[in-house]
């Protein structure tokens, strides 16, 4: 089956969940999520963003995140505005991914921030005195640095004057546990300081982001996650920070014990998103999971078809998923299996 038929019969079947339900996110069941990362940022077909928009609101999906990189400000903005104006079409609230925005979070694509490659001032820096090199997106900048932090408020504003977002998703904030040596962050954290006030100086960081997004944009729904096998303290230390909505976790949707290939040891939904539920309640938050069914061999399908109810049972308050994702094995078995289970989540 192609992707076009699977998406005409799974919507048809679905007729039970449709695009009314989603109207609003959160106020008669939980917000579903589709991460439809870089979908029509180049090559935009508009019949085809409305087809894929159908299926996500008809499988009770009611909001759907784009990927946003800072390049995209200027080269995208027809591009995401269609994605916001057909998804408000069927009452799905347009979120916001900044990706990889001064180094410190993920997102896609895989590239370096042109922010930090053009402002080397900026970057953190390892106790040699030389940049941190992540193998996916180059050089970092620091927190510690004000620029850093005005180009973060700066291009959050740019993206709410832009486009009819609705939420910001903070991605797998990076190099949390990192040591920063640069001259700027030694001037608030010690050279000899423990790991936890590196951890605390980055947690901050995003305390403040959102703080501005309260401040100047008070209707948005702000959402943040980390690695399911996060230690303890990374975790407790990033579930305080504040003026944020939605904290939680991604992983595997099955028990690492099964097998398949997991994206890191540990990171399992099953094995750690309990931990993630309780700690975000504890900390006046509500729960999130994403569920990486992307980068997943077509072998994993029955792993994840076979972990997924036990995911939906420890009832997150919001459930991602990608839609149609990057380097997968059976795209439409991988879709089918997602919508399956996503009916069956209430």
């Amino acid at each position: 089956m192609n992707r076009r038929h699977f998406l005409q019969t799974t919507t048809g079947a679905a007729t039970v969940l449709s695009s009314r339900v989603a109207a609003q996110p959160g106020a008669t069941r939980p917000l579903v999520n589709a991460y439809y990362l870089r979908a029509h940022l180049y090559t935009m077909v508009p019949r085809h963003v409305r087809e894929d928009l159908r299926w996500m609101a008809d499988h009770g999906t009611n909001a759907v995140s784009v990927a946003v990189l800072e390049q995209d400000l200027k080269a995208a903005v027809e591009n995401i505005a269609l994605i916001g104006e057909e998804a408000e079409k069927l009452g799905l609230a347009l979120y916001a991914v900044p990706s990889r925005w001064g180094g410190l979070l993920a997102g896609a694509p895989k590239v370096p921030s042109l922010f930090s490659v053009l402002n080397p001032q900026t970057w953190m820096l390892d106790a040699r005195g030389k940049p941190y090199q992540s193998d996916t997106s180059g050089v970092i900048s620091s927190v510690h640095s004000p620029e850093t932090f005005e180009f973060f408020c700066r291009s959050v504003d740019e993206m709410a004057r832009l486009w009819p977002i609705r939420g910001i998703v903070w991605d797998e904030p990076k190099q949390l546990g990192a040591k920063d040596f640069s001259p700027l962050a030694l001037k608030n954290v010690p050279a000899d300081a423990p790991t936890a006030a590196h951890v605390r100086a980055k947690t901050e960081f995003f305390s403040r982001v959102n703080a501005h997004v309260r401040r100047h944009h008070p209707k948005l729904t702000t959402s943040l996650f980390i690695y399911a096998n996060s230690g303890a303290e990374v975790t407790n230390l990033a579930a305080q920070i504040t003026d944020l909505d939605y904290f939680g976790c991604d992983g595997r949707p099955w028990a690492e014990r099964l097998g398949g290939q997991m994206e890191s040891q540990g990171k399992s939904l099953v094995d750690q998103g309990r931990r993630f539920v309780e700690v975000a309640k504890a900390n006046g938050k509500k729960s999130l999971f994403l569920i990486e069914n992307h980068n997943l061999p077509a072998r994993d399908i029955d792993l994840m078809n076979r972990g997924l109810p036990e995911v939906l049972a420890l009832k997150p308050d919001q459930l991602a998923y990608y839609y149609y994702p990057r380097n997968i094995g059976d795209p439409e078995r991988n879709m089918a299996t997602i919508a399956r289970h996503l009916r069956a989540f209430k």
